[in-house]
């Protein structure tokens, strides 16, 4: 259970670190309004194909297509409040669900 409490916590690490960097940009003057996609591509479009060709390669094509490009079509801001409500939901969940988990057992120990 420490294994799922520290992954728990790592995406809820990952969560607050992708609003800082939503906020960094949008303080660098760059448009939020553009889509995400435009905006990664803009800043660093090396990266952009890189992540492309390692999600389809070494995991799965659809991951790219299903998940990766309508989050890159949405607006900047839009694509960061949604990634960052979906990683701090699931890091919640793993850190409740660990610590429930471990309370039921020292309860049945008891």
């Amino acid at each position: 259970m420490i294994l799922f409490r520290l992954l728990g916590r790592i995406f809820l690490l990952i969560s607050f670190a992708v609003v800082a960097l939503g906020v960094l940009v949008w303080l660098a003057g760059h448009d939020v309004t553009k889509s995400a996609g435009e905006l990664w591509y803009t800043l660093e479009p090396e990266s952009l194909n890189l992540s492309q060709a390692i999600v389809q390669r070494y995991l799965h094509p659809l991951i790219w297509e299903v998940l990766a490009v309508p989050l890159l079509m949405h607006p900047f801001w839009e694509a960061i409040v949604l990634s960052f409500i979906v990683l701090l939901v699931l890091g919640s969940g793993i850190v409740f669900f660990a610590r429930r988990g471990r309370r039921q057992r020292s309860s049945e120990r008891s």
